[in-house]
């Protein structure tokens, strides 16, 4: 009877997500169909993209989004209409992956009444508006989503796993560099795995990251490894964004603010619109998950036995967080960034709760 009703109010809330998706879907077609962003540059709507020939298109990077787009954009000539529906899907495709791996780790741990109340999680509405819109987030999301999954199942080599590599090396070649390294960085130092595989892990992302390090520098406009022209490079572009509505001084912040910025601001009186508050008000709801998991752990840590992919995803995180705030210096880019890192924390941080909140229960039995 309860499995009955388990499954029943599965099927039902995903009918709801796709909507609650379709919904989100709208709203950023309508804030940026008017507007020349990135959304018109990947369906060829600007000069920018539009005096770009075929076979420009073969590159890693913004090239290969608009390769992917061509065919939709340029040989059927949907509209930019079509464009937003299309990447819509492929985010939520994303997001069932997300729910999947929530799936594997929160399973029955939040039961209510029948109904799984993380569900909530994965109605965050930044979430849902950065994947629901013509963009790389989009792409992104899914392929982190899709390699993460297959970690946590153990399936190193699965089709799903080498392509979503394979096409996130393509799009963002420093976003899969940082997730790439946090996964040989988690293996190589686990205990389930021998000295020679150790050796193999580390030649071959030496070998790998070596080759997505010069992508990167390629991208940047950086172009060779000097500390001098890195530096300058990243303070222009921190700079770059004084003249974007969501402008913070990043430069000036302490370390430990520069993460705390990139991860929890804005608050909710910092961008005054709609959007603003939302992204406010899930920012509160999201810090103080955080703190919770994060004192819950401090209290219990003896005791917590993190998932490999777990401590792949906190890394993760921690170096992106790191590295993004050498570039970003905007509120707005730092909610459209942090989509492929706050998410799966979240994940971690109810785990976390779930699983302390089990070790009281045993104990009091």
């Amino acid at each position: 009877m309860i499995a009955g009703w388990k499954r029943h109010s599965e099927k039902v809330f995903l009918v709801f997500l796709s909507g609650y998706h379709l919904l989100f879907t709208f709203l950023t077609w309508d804030y940026f169909s008017g507007k020349s962003g990135d959304a018109a540059f990947y369906w060829f709507e600007i000069q920018s993209s539009v005096s770009k020939s075929f076979s420009d298109l073969f590159h890693y990077g913004s090239d290969f989004v608009l390769l992917l787009n061509y065919p939709f954009a340029k040989l059927l000539g949907l509209n930019i209409g079509w464009g937003f529906f299309i990447y819509s899907l492929i985010g939520y495709l994303g997001i069932l992956q997300f729910y999947r791996l929530c799936q594997l780790f929160l399973n029955k741990k939040y039961l209510f009444k029948g109904f799984e109340s993380y569900y909530l999680l994965l109605l965050l509405p930044n979430l849902h508006f950065w994947t629901a819109g013509l963009g790389k987030e989009s792409l992104c999301f899914l392929f982190i989503a899709t390699i993460l999954l297959e970690l946590a199942k153990d399936n190193f080599k699965s089709p799903a796993m080498l392509l979503s590599a394979f096409l996130l090396i393509l799009i963002r070649p420093h976003i899969a560099l940082l997730l790439l390294f946090s996964v040989a960085v988690v293996y190589f130092f686990s205990n389930k795995i021998n000295l020679k595989q150790r050796i193999l892990i580390a030649c071959g992302s030496l070998v790998l990251f070596s080759g997505l390090f010069y992508m990167f520098l390629q991208l940047s406009k950086i172009k060779r490894f000097d500390f001098d022209r890195i530096k300058y490079f990243n303070e222009f572009s921190l700079l770059s964004f004084k003249n974007s509505g969501s402008y913070v001084p990043i430069i000036e912040y302490s370390y430990p603010y520069k993460i705390f910025t990139f991860y929890f601001r804005p608050f909710i009186n910092e961008i005054p619109t709609v959007y603003g508050l939302a992204l406010g008000l899930e920012n509160v709801v999201v810090l103080l998950l955080h703190i919770g998991a994060l004192l819950l752990f401090f209290l219990n840590y003896k005791k917590i036995d993190f998932p490999l992919v777990f401590k792949i995803i906190l890394c993760f995180a921690l170096l992106s967080g790191l590295l993004i705030v050498q570039r970003y210096s905007g509120l707005g880019i730092f909610a459209r960034t942090k989509i492929m890192m706050q998410p799966f924390v979240l994940l971690v941080s109810l785990w976390i709760i779930a699983e302390v909140r089990s070790l009281t229960i045993d104990r009091v039995k």
